[in-house]
């Protein structure tokens, strides 16, 4: 009887504080740090630090607990995509081309490549992915190039014939690009061969990759699920909007971000449309993420919405001054997120 009450009450106190860390986020306000020109990155978090870019070229490393600078990295063009972080290093793009790669603890510059093309053919739209010992990047001239992530040599090119405009990602042994003429192509990471691809009827954005299936958004309005191994489509749903965001998969839910200012939810098994969520503020452009059960994304007029991840309901606001151009992050119980107003929010 006592082993009976005791596994009940240990019961009870797992309920108790699985409930509470699921509802931990309030949505208060905590520090503002002022990066003095709009932010134009994604934000990341690692090594307790949030890093994000603006667009007069600074990437900024902001402690976690405090708000205050760790170090600020001065370049010259427009920070663009999200700082990929690996080990002890970061790396980031900037609007003229150049990758960068620095000292995660103080900023220190480790390598910088610069592109080899000039004017269109040499910006860069996004941002790098990091994995296999390399950084791998796009550029205006139709290629995804691979660096050295030790010392940034280029080791191949793969030659898409068309701009590309969104970050490739990597996964389960390929790197995958979604290239302009709305092709999705998976890459092997060392050498650059293309091994096999699908496609759609407009341009995509970055693949997101979640248990062994890929999952792809285009600017035709369609979102689809492909399960890598024997490479077998699963679903193809049109949510009847361009599709400006890559997919977040979380839970049994895939979400995306509409031309048109909607959040759209769907099943990850079928892709079938659970609900929709109109943020009447033009574009989404950062990528909604989730967590804690609650949907974070930025809307064009620069508020915060934030929604129940099962049925679309408004939890949550919070405006910024201006438009909110990336993706937000949430590590610890806290959201971090950046806007054009030049500032980085932590709201718990």
């Amino acid at each position: 009887m006592k082993h009976t009450a005791l596994r009940f009450f240990t019961t009870l106190l797992v309920m108790f504080f699985s409930v509470s860390s699921a509802g931990a986020w309030s949505g208060r306000e905590g520090w503002t740090y002022d990066a003095g020109y709009p932010i134009s990155s994604s934000l990341a978090v690692a090594g307790g630090l949030v890093i994000a870019g603006d667009n007069s070229g600074y990437l900024h490393a902001v402690h976690v607990a405090s708000g205050q600078a760790a170090w600020i990295y001065g370049g010259l063009y427009s920070v663009v995509g999200l700082p990929a972080v690996s080990g002890h290093m970061v790396v980031f793009a900037q609007a003229d081309g150049a990758i960068t790669a620095l000292s995660l603890s103080d900023g220190a510059e480790l390598w910088r490549h610069r592109p080899r093309g000039e004017g269109p053919a040499g910006t860069v739209m996004d941002g790098a992915a990091i994995g296999d010992g390399k950084v791998f990047y796009v550029q205006g001239d139709g290629k995804l190039r691979a660096l050295s992530a030790s010392d940034g040599r280029e080791l191949w090119t793969y030659d898409s014939e068309m701009e590309l405009r969104t970050a490739p990602s990597i996964s389960d042994g390929f790197v995958f690009v979604g290239e302009y003429q709305g092709l999705l192509s998976a890459l092997d990471p060392q050498t650059g061969k293309r091994v096999w691809g699908g496609g759609s009827g407009g341009a995509l954005n970055t693949p997101a990759v979640h248990d062994g299936h890929v999952y792809f958004s285009s600017w035709d309005g369609s979102v689809q699920s492909v399960l890598i191994k024997g490479v077998i489509p699963q679903w193809n749903t049109n949510v009847g909007d361009p599709v400006t965001t890559p997919p977040f998969v979380e839970g049994d839910r895939v979400f995306v971000g509409t031309a048109n200012g909607d959040v759209v939810a769907l099943s990850k098994a079928k892709g079938e449309i659970l609900w929709r969520f109109d943020t009447k503020g033009g574009t989404v452009i950062g990528t909604p993420i989730v967590a804690e059960g609650l949907v974070f994304v930025g809307g064009g007029q620069g508020t915060l919405f934030v929604l129940n991840a099962a049925s679309g309901a408004v939890r949550f606001t919070f405006n910024t001054g201006d438009v909110i151009n990336g993706t937000q992050a949430y590590s610890g119980g806290i959201l971090f997120l950046g806007s054009a107003d030049g500032k980085i929010y932590a709201i718990r």
